[in-house]
């Protein structure tokens, strides 16, 4: 299996196509045999190379013309780069491997990745003195400028820089025990019998962070586990349904905090869950059957039009946990950095609003609306909240909260739980 070969392959699809990297990675896995040695190294370059997609172009312009480069063969500079860098491969290995990739396609190429390469060895990495504040932050930790300076608004320097470094750190897999179908007690035993190492997160009742990937274990398959950061999972717990409450679940999908209500309600009451694509639909129905969930309904409605359907003043409790920038969730979605712009975040912040003021009322006077994000823009967040509040004086937060990704090693999350007063 030649790996570097399709590694190629993949991060072209990713940065050529603008296809979505975890599909193309996941595409991969499944449509050939690779060895477990070769599954590692491939996700780590194709990932990796992604990852630190500026850094590498940084440190490989002084070695070649960008412009007058074939993108295939561009990007065989950047795996390579990759692996010379930030892996502990022999040089020889990466260098040949590269060579005769290109002397595939075209040998005068081969001779030229040769020697850029050697090149690229020979020399000093390229220091990042002389670059201002935003553009030295953008080329060491590979974040567009213009997110910097997004981040700049919000944070000061140290804070920005500390965001920065966990969006490059790669997370262990964090679970939610499913109390419909086991206890935190029996979960944790079962995982020491297995030899699986974990940790045991404060900020969460029944979130454990494991160390290996348990997606296709038997725990998972069996419904009595899933997976869900462990950020994610402390939404559901802010939201703290009473049994037998009736929630609406706006942009549900994939379902997880639906999942996690209904066994806080140990599946009493209703959830509506609402979502605006069909397939995603069929996901949340097939997700909550593994999990034994029995009390929520999902529905295909725009969140936008759920008025439409729903009478005032009818549930106790609405989960807004809509569409947002995901500046939180860099870590594991590490090409969503690059697809980004002002402009997609302004819109994404009118639906917000739009979202917002289309469903307050819904709730019932004393119910309670929770609004969350996995982003730190403090447009989506806090100051989207001030202007709720501005035009919605009859309600009050009881309870906000802001979780940083260096905090607790999790996604950035926001959450803001308010009552309806009147």
């Amino acid at each position: 299996m030649d790996v570097r070969k399709l590694s190629l392959e993949a991060v072209e699809k990713i940065i050529d196509k603008k296809a979505f990297a975890n599909i193309v990675v996941n595409e991969y896995l499944n449509k050939f045999e690779f060895s477990q040695a070769d599954k590692a190294l491939f996700t780590n370059i194709v990932y990796g190379t992604i990852q630190n997609l500026l850094t590498i172009d940084y440190y490989l312009a002084p070695f070649y013309n960008a412009k007058k480069t074939k993108n295939w063969a561009k990007y065989l500079l950047y795996i390579s780069a990759y692996q010379l860098v930030y892996l502990d491969i022999p040089e020889y290995a990466v260098v040949n491997e590269a060579v005769a990739i290109a002397n595939v396609k075209d040998h005068y190429i081969g001779s030229f990745v040769n020697g850029v390469l050697r090149k690229f060895l020979r020399e000093p990495l390229r220091s990042f003195d002389g670059l201002d504040d935003i553009n030295y932050l953008s080329i060491k930790y590979s974040h567009p400028a213009w997110l910097v300076a997004c981040f700049l608004k919000d944070y000061d320097y140290e804070t920005t820089e500390k965001i920065l470094i966990e969006n490059s750190k790669v997370r262990d897999c964090a679970i939610r025990i499913n109390t419909l179908k086991a206890s935190r007690e029996e979960i944790m035993d079962e995982l020491r019998q297995r030899g699986i190492g974990f940790s045991e997160p404060e900020i969460t009742e029944n979130g454990l962070v494991v160390f290996q990937n348990m997606s296709k274990s038997d725990l998972f398959l069996s419904g009595e586990i899933t997976i869900q950061d462990i950020s994610s999972q402390m939404v559901a717990e802010v939201v703290n349904p009473r049994k037998g409450s009736t929630i609406l679940d706006l942009c549900s999908a994939p379902g997880g905090k639906a999942a996690h209500m209904a066994a806080i309600m140990e599946n009493t009451g209703k959830i509506l869950a609402c979502d605006i694509y069909s397939h995603r639909i069929k996901l949340m129905e097939k997700g909550f059957n593994r999990l034994g969930v029995k009390n929520v309904k999902c529905q295909l409605i725009d969140a936008r039009k759920v008025s439409d359907y729903l009478q005032e003043e009818s549930v106790d409790y609405v989960l807004a946990d809509v569409p947002c920038s995901g500046l939180g969730v860099l870590s594991h979605k590490v090409d969503l950095k690059y697809r980004l712009d002002m402009k997609s975040i302004e819109e994404i912040i009118y639906l917000q609003e739009e979202i917002l003021s289309s469903t307050c009322q819904l709730v019932k006077i004393n119910g309670y609306y929770i609004y969350s994000t996995c982003t730190l823009n403090k447009d989506e967040n806090e100051r989207q909240i001030e202007k709720f509040l501005q035009k919605n004086p009859n309600f009050e937060i009881v309870k906000e909260k802001k979780i940083m990704p260096f905090d607790y090693q999790t996604d950035g999350f926001y959450i803001c739980k308010m009552r309806r007063i009147s």
